[in-house]
């Protein structure tokens, strides 16, 4: 032991690296980076849960909630109190662009590795920053508009690991579109058809992002071969993400039971439940607080589901406290938002991409397939009286708030459509019921100026130069 002492302190103190402080430096070092529990995890409530349109409040409860949460539920200007450490979903997305840069400007350096398996977590780094700037230019860009994309300001493209960088400026609508797409698509070459683990990106996931992307920009022909190419990815692996079939989750010995008291054991109680997900990421709605805080689901969002629909089992008409909510109210039993690259999302966009293509018969069984998994396969048809195109898409859209009621999903949904030309003139508003469930004590009415949420006070402040959204 003495000799084996000496020889150590032979070695040049700077060789020596402090407990706490490693630097990455091998192959397993940048790779254990992409595993941070902030990459797919967040504990933290993202806000714009409370802002689409298909969720309501208790008053009486929802006085109980968050600043932030009951500003985001009114649509006013400016969420967050001057001086907090304000919008921690995006202060940790930043980081997380952070990791991804080194991990893309330094992994092909290293020398323990082959250049098939430095590209290939390059690859992987490259789609998750294009996961994070996708996130930010939908709060803080205004929808994508391919006339005006170009001069609407859009989010800071970040591509350097450099702490020390400041006075950013505000990059375009369309070149944070642009940047998104060229990472993408740099990417998929790389990407293997399946992660080692669901919360890392893959090959389908990454397409089924470009697939996104391209939807959200009305590249409606674009987005259909790039959903096409990330389902023909999922076919050819083994055990691939597959749709939970309600009927059998909710029959004797299934998925979902015992329904406890914080309701079914599905994904939005329990965020290891992954079956659906391509690309697991999950939010903490623990902010939002169902029931505790008063958001609840009011009539016009129930009365979208059939009797039959098994979606409707994830909500309650009882308070935590099992007291009964009035006039037809409804709390929804969930925990967490699943808002990385899931099934169900991929099947209604590649239905909504097809309707829009003129491909009727292929959106409709792309919409029933997943329909025939949430309720009996008798009622999952598409009604008989949707026969045009438009009258198909309307049906997809309320099937994604069928789909996705309170996770957030809505507000994205009501944000891209507010520019589409079918939709364009909807108007949006929130209420707030006094407590016999069926008094109005306030109705809230969207501006269009807050589909773009300002910027965060912390991000100017560091950056005197950059302007704010108005």
């Amino acid at each position: 032991m003495v000799i084996m002492f000496l020889i150590s302190c032979k070695k040049d103190f700077l060789e020596i690296v402090p407990k706490g402080k490693l630097v990455a430096s091998t192959l397993k070092d940048y790779d254990l980076l992409m595993n941070n529990i902030s990459f797919y995890k967040m504990d933290f409530s993202d806000v714009i849960v409370v802002m689409g349109d298909e969720v309501a409040v208790e008053q009486n409860y929802f006085q109980n909630s968050t600043g932030e949460v009951q500003r985001g539920f009114t649509w006013e200007d400016y969420l967050y109190t001057p001086g907090q450490d304000e919008v921690v979903y995006t202060t940790n997305q930043l980081l997380n662009l952070y990791t991804c840069n080194k991990i893309i400007n330094e992994v092909t350096t290293i020398s323990d590795a082959t250049a098939e398996q430095r590209t290939a977590l390059q690859a992987e780094a490259i789609a998750t920053r294009a996961w994070i700037n996708f996130t930010f230019i939908n709060h803080y860009g205004k929808p994508y508009l391919e006339s005006t994309a170009a001069t609407d300001p859009g989010f800071p493209i970040i591509k350097e690991a450099n702490i020390n960088a400041k006075d950013f400026k505000r990059n375009s609508v369309k070149e944070v579109y642009d940047q998104i797409i060229s990472d993408l698509q740099t990417a998929i070459v790389s990407l293997p058809p399946k992660s080692a683990f669901v919360t890392r990106m893959s090959r389908p996931a990454a397409r089924g992002l470009l697939g996104k992307v391209y939807l959200f920009m009305g590249r409606y022909q674009d987005a259909l071969g790039q959903f096409n190419d990330a389902f023909k990815d999922l076919a050819s692996v083994a055990s691939p993400a597959s749709l939970y079939n309600y009927n059998e989750a909710f029959a004797a010995g299934g998925a979902f039971l015992p329904v406890g008291m914080s309701g079914p054991d599905y994904p939005g109680t329990d965020y290891s439940k992954y079956q659906e997900s391509v690309l697991l990421k999950t939010v903490s709605l623990s902010g939002a607080n169902y029931g505790y805080f008063g958001l609840v689901m009011p009539p016009e969002t129930m009365n979208l589901y059939s009797a039959s629909d098994l979606r409707r089992n994830f909500y309650t008409n009882k308070h935590p406290d099992f007291t009964p909510m009035m006039g037809g109210l409804y709390r929804k039993y969930a925990n967490y938002s699943h808002v990385g690259i899931e099934l169900a999302d991929m099947l209604l966009m590649r239905a909504e991409a097809r309707v829009r293509t003129s491909d009727f018969a292929g959106a409709k069984a792309d919409v029933e397939l997943l329909r025939s998994n949430r309720m009996p396969r008798a009622d999952a048809g598409v009604p008989a009286g949707i026969t045009s195109n438009t009258d198909l898409l309307k049906f997809i859209i309320d099937e994604r708030t069928r789909e996705f009621a309170g996770e957030g999903q809505r507000w994205l949904d009501m944000r891209r459509l507010s520019v589409d030309p079918v939709f364009s003139s909807h108007t949006y508003s929130h209420k707030a019921y006094a407590a016999d469930g069926v008094t109005v004590s306030q109705t809230y009415q969207l501006r269009s100026v807050r589909f773009t949420l300002r910027l965060p006070l912390s991000i100017l402040q560091a950056n005197p130069g950059m302007t704010d959204n108005p």
